[in-house]
């Protein structure tokens, strides 16, 4: 059976968002899945808002994160 890709389109932050964020809870994502991002069904992938490249990275399941794109280097806020 082939694999399902889910891609999720993240939200732009707002200027309160970007002045409050913590760097250290921003994930960065990477062009290719890594096995950690893999499950056995599902791929799930995240879409920048901004440049629309897709990008994978850890997630939490029903959980908002901050990611970094890796083609523009902006963050956005996208649910795992």
């Amino acid at each position: 059976m082939a694999k399902q890709i889910v891609a999720k389109v993240g939200k732009k932050l707002t200027d309160e968002q970007k002045k409050n964020l913590d760097p250290k809870k921003v994930k960065k994502l990477s062009p290719t899945p890594t096995k950690a991002d893999v499950e056995p069904e599902v791929m799930e992938a995240q879409v920048c808002p901004y440049c629309g490249c897709i990008g994978y990275g850890d997630v939490i399941p029903g959980v908002w994160l901050y990611y970094t794109c890796h083609c523009c280097g902006h963050t956005f806020l996208s649910e795992g």
